[in-house]
């Protein structure tokens, strides 16, 4: 089946080379069509350049089969602005959840998905591809697949890893929990920030 559906795409592919070749053999024959072709390609690359740069934004998507999940959209390059305004995303969901459920929670629950966090770049490639991987924006609606066709491991994505968030127990008094919230970079962690320093969990 997947080599039918290799043969399919390469089919396809060269269907589409083809038209392009035919197109662009059309443009080529007359000057004004050089011309207007070129206007607009520059036309859309100008659009497309201040419609990223002015109006798209970031956001954080929430996966809706992993609460304790979030992609990040569109992540500004900065990182250090990057970090801060993911670390200010984890101290408003802790926020929101201390205040919903009055409680601090030690693991994650249904009421509070909160005591870890994952943050990772939002990616997302045509699932008609076999040659790579569906991207990050598969965990939203679906759950990793570890024994299907095609595998869709989060831990695939390792080098998409923003940011992950955890509350730990202190080794001397178990009572006592603090939480940290560490930065990766190519999926290696760069720096980490404590949150809160002592945090009491009320059973």
């Amino acid at each position: 089946m997947e080599i039918l559906l290799i043969i399919f795409l390469l089919l396809l592919a060269g269907l589409v080379l083809f038209l392009l070749y035919i197109i662009l053999k059309w443009i080529v024959a007359k000057k004004v069509r050089i011309i207007v072709a070129a206007s607009l390609f520059l036309i859309a690359v100008v659009g497309f350049t201040i419609n990223y740069l002015f109006f798209t934004k970031m956001e954080f998507i929430q996966s809706k089969v992993y609460p304790n999940l979030y992609l990040v959209k569109h992540p500004i390059k900065d990182r250090d602005s990057l970090n801060s305004i993911i670390k200010s995303k984890v101290i408003e969901i802790i926020d929101k959840n201390l205040i919903n459920n009055k409680k601090v929670y030690s693991e994650n629950t249904a009421e509070a998905p909160y005591a870890t966090l994952a943050f990772y770049t939002y990616s997302k490639n045509s699932k008609l591809s076999v040659f790579q991987d569906y991207g990050t924006a598969y965990f939203i609606e679906y759950e990793e697949d570890l024994g299907g066709m095609i595998v869709e491991d989060l831990n695939m994505y390792q080098t998409q890893k923003l940011a992950t968030y955890n509350i730990k127990a202190y080794k001397t008094n178990t009572t006592r929990y603090y939480s940290t919230l560490t930065y990766y970079k190519d999926a290696y962690p760069v720096k980490t920030d404590t949150i809160n320093n002592n945090i009491l969990i009320k059973n």
